[in-house]
């Protein structure tokens, strides 16, 4: 060694003793990476984990529940004198120097688990020049002063970097595995000890052969310096590591509908528990699945469902649509605004109870009606069935839906007395003036979310309480007394009340629960372009909205035609007992049933007069369940020996007769026009 190259080295080394002796006065600043923000179901079911700034997946992870094997393969490999040493490894340093000072440039650094720590917190990525090394050096002189091995090595291990935004052993462990630390094998636990080493290079998803040669480096020494017995070794190399390679959000649409509420991050640090029922929502998509697939031919193909629980009045079900992780579609769906129609109708006679002491059993024309706008436009309202009843009940004219007769009770009431009433029940979408909304606020032709009209729709089931809908568990439920029981208890009766719906929902249909009670509402755009129903039963409330995204129109499903394939299911797998809830319960609605799917009821059909009367002919189409042999069509008591009929103008009245045995088991009659 030539004589420069050795004071050089004994400058360094005493140089070190000298930063030695000044680091005991240095205040580390050392970096809290912050922690991601899990979201739990109710059941404490992890739905996803929320990613901080989407640059860093990090969950803390305490020395004693990192596995021991994984702690001395860490050292063993990465700093094998990490328990003898007091501050630094002099081993290495003195190595180091001498052959960067033997070579006049930096070949390697002197580096040990502590070294690594402090260059991990504060310059990860960064340039390495003796500057920072030196400080390096001297802030691990302090570390070490401060705190424990143990507390060091968890530190350390708790900074690790592990690829795809994962840092901690934790994260890591559950983002390759789906386990935590403690119930890796040791397989799995060395792969987390390849991967920080060079974290592209040793990619096990995409440079598998690095990777490979990597694990089996490692597995060789660990055997060489007796870590593992020679069975262990066997057993490691045989054994088929399985990485996760799906990492999708179990409800993404529930994990955005929580993150974009203002200030959820700043009240949960760590973790987040919602109202959500992760399997009860696992269980609804399986029955909507199978209704799609029945409806399938009525084109029917996106849906949105939100289930609350009445006794909490907590959230428990929110789906926006099966395929949300479509870029294109993901808009929380019970959040936009859509116009829904009749579902304002019971709020309408609600008020017409308490202001003006009407009740279910009084009268009220439904007759043709012409009223004059502001701006002297003409406003005709009609009903979705185009038919006039001249004179019906109140409860009749809630529970069938008609549309007349709602608006003549909303003059009465009074449009501005209804918007502030809808107002107070924190339905935010109707911020302009009454005269914006005029008569037909009560048809609803302007829009409101889903969500906020469920919440309105509180004061029914919760005896005149009208309650915040709840989905975090430990947020204490707001609730306030808006009107007298008695009033909303004529709303329930009347929507509850088998003979009030005979018109829409007969009895022993499949909307008719004899055992059950069942508060029923349902609205359907008259183009069948999409429909809203929802329903309350002793225990839960249920809506749910049908249409398609692509706008193209569904074929004959009403609110009722529709909600028999899907709510008779939902409603007997949530109302079942607990012993029950594992049989089948996907199967076909067993309530017999006949209907005539093309044409509609009260259809309307024009003549094109420029097309040939032979291209414009009606396909005769009906749905049953019922076992029969032959059926028959008749068209104004004349038998009908083609499914395909040519339009004629007139009224027309369609009858289809099944047969069985040579006896007609069943009948359904409709009528259409053709102008």
């Amino acid at each position: 060694m030539s004589k420069i190259k050795k004071i050089l080295l004994y400058i360094f080394i005493v140089a070190l003793l000298i930063f030695a002796y000044i680091s005991y006065f240095l205040n580390i600043p050392l970096k809290k990476l912050p922690n991601s923000i899990i979201i739990h179901d109710s059941n404490q079911i992890e739905i996803w984990e929320l990613i901080k700034d989407n640059k860093i997946r990090h969950r803390e992870i305490k020395i004693e529940d990192i596995p021991d094997f994984y702690k001395k393969a860490l050292v063993n490999i990465e700093d094998k004198w990490f328990y003898e040493n007091n501050w630094i490894s002099l081993r290495w340093i003195l190595r180091s120097t001498w052959n960067n000072i033997r070579y006049w440039k930096i070949i390697e650094w002197g580096s040990t688990i502590s070294s690594q720590y402090i260059r991990n917190n504060l310059w990860l990525n960064s340039s390495r020049w003796f500057s920072k090394k030196t400080l390096e050096f001297l802030y691990a002189v302090r570390l070490n002063n401060i705190y424990s091995k143990n507390e060091i090595l968890e530190k350390y291990i708790n900074q690790m970097y592990f690829w795809y935004l994962n840092y901690w052993l934790k994260s890591a462990s559950l983002y390759y595995f789906w386990k935590n630390p403690e119930n890796l094998t040791k397989a799995e636990q060395i792969v987390l000890i390849v991967i920080p080493k060079n974290i592209r290079k040793y990619d096990p998803y995409k440079n598998v052969s690095n990777f490979k040669k990597r694990f089996d480096l490692i597995l060789n020494y660990l055997k060489k310096n007796k870590l593992i017995s020679s069975e262990e070794f066997e057993s490691i190399k045989n054994e088929k590591i399985v990485f996760l390679k799906e990492h999708s959000n179990k409800l993404p649409y529930i994990t955005d509908f929580i993150k974009n509420n203002p200030g959820i991050e700043n009240n949960l640090e760590f973790g987040i528990v919602t109202t959500i029922d992760y399997n009860l929502t696992q269980k609804i998509e399986e029955i909507w699945k199978n209704a799609i697939f029945d409806l399938s031919w009525k084109n029917v193909n996106d849906y949105w469902i939100l289930i609350v629980e009445r006794r909490t009045w907590e959230l428990k079900v929110m789906i926006w649509w099966i395929n949300y992780s479509k870029k294109e579609w993901q808009v929380n769906s019970t959040l936009a605004l859509r116009q829904p129609w009749s579902t304002i109708k019971p709020f309408t006679y609600l008020l017409s109870f308490i202001k003006f002491g009407i009740i279910p059993e009084d009268t009220i024309l439904d007759l043709p009606v012409n009223y004059s706008t502001s701006e002297w436009y003409s406003y005709q309202p009609k009903n979705y069935s185009t038919q006039f009843k001249w004179e019906v009940t109140v409860a009749e004219a809630l529970a069938q839906s008609i549309n007349v007769p709602a608006v003549k009770t909303l003059e009465k009431v009074g449009v501005k007395n209804l918007l502030n009433f809808l107002q107070e029940l924190w339905i935010k979408s109707l911020n302009k003036d009454a005269e914006h909304y005029w008569l037909a606020l009560t048809l609803w032709v302007w829009e409101v979310s889903l969500f906020e009209l469920l919440q309105a729709y509180s004061i029914f089931p919760n005896d005149w309480n009208f309650c915040e809908i709840k989905f975090i568990k430990d947020k204490p439920l707001k609730c306030k007394k808006m009107i007298e029981k008695k009033f909303t208890d004529m709303i329930n009766e009347i929507l509850k009340d088998r003979q009030s719906k005979l018109p829409w929902y007969p009895v022993n249909s499949a909307l008719d629960f004899d055992d059950k009670n069942i508060f029923v509402k349902t609205w359907t755009s008259r183009n069948f372009r999409d429909n809203w129903s929802i329903w309350y039963t002793d225990n839960y409330i249920i809506w749910v909205w049908a249409w398609n995204k692509d706008w193209s129109n569904m074929k004959w499903v009403s609110g009722g035609t529709w909600a028999w394939e899907l709510f008779w299911r939902i409603v007997n797998y949530l109302e079942i007992s607990e012993s029950q809830k594992n049989t089948n319960i996907f199967i076909k609605n067993s309530k017999k049933y006949l209907e005539i799917t093309n044409p509609l009821n009260n259809e309307k059909y024009k003549i094109d007069p420029f097309k040939s009367i032979d291209n414009q002919k009606i396909k005769l189409n009906f749905q049953t369940n019922i076992d029969f042999d032959k059926y028959f069509w008749f068209l104004n008591n004349k038998k009908v020996e083609d499914i395909f009929i040519p339009l004629q103008i007139w009224n027309h009245e369609l009858s289809l007769k099944l047969i069985k045995n040579w006896e007609i088991v069943s009948e359904e009659n409709i009528r259409f026009n053709v102008e």
